[in-house]
């Protein structure tokens, strides 16, 4: 499938940057796009986040045929994102690297172990001051 069909296929309104095609996600979408792009011949490349005021922004990105599509998705606080693990298993590690860094929480995993903290660390790392807290 190439690049357009995919989009197609997926729906939604679908914007070209220079860096690829972007397309906001609804959380309860989020799996089904998902294994619409395995199904589709992408692979998965990144999971990136980032703070934005009150939300925390975060972007799925695949490649396909050298195309980037990615899909960006807005979290409130104490709200947990569906996670893709069983259909992508190379999300793993970006999901737990989002939950030391950033407390995302991903619903649907039988558990989320540290990638970077030790076990038992508080997750969030990132969103501390200076002093730790």
């Amino acid at each position: 499938m190439n690049t357009q069909d995919l989009r197609e296929h997926l729906g939604g309104t679908w914007t070209a940057r220079p860096d690829g095609w972007w397309r906001p996600m609804e959380l309860d979408r989020l799996r089904s796009a998902a294994a619409g792009l395995k199904t589709g011949g992408a692979r998965f490349v990144a999971l990136t986040v980032r703070p934005d005021g009150a939300l925390m922004r975060l972007a799925w990105h695949w490649d396909l045929a050298g195309t980037l599509l990615s899909l960006e998705a807005g979290l409130t606080p104490g709200a947990e994102i569906p996670s893709l693990v069983d259909i992508w298993p190379g999300v793993d590690w970006a999901e737990r690297e989002a939950r030391d860094y950033y407390a995302v929480a991903f619903s649907g995993r039988n558990d989320t172990p540290p990638l970077m903290l030790r076990e038992g660390d508080a997750p969030g790392v990132l969103l501390r001051g200076k002093d730790g807290q």
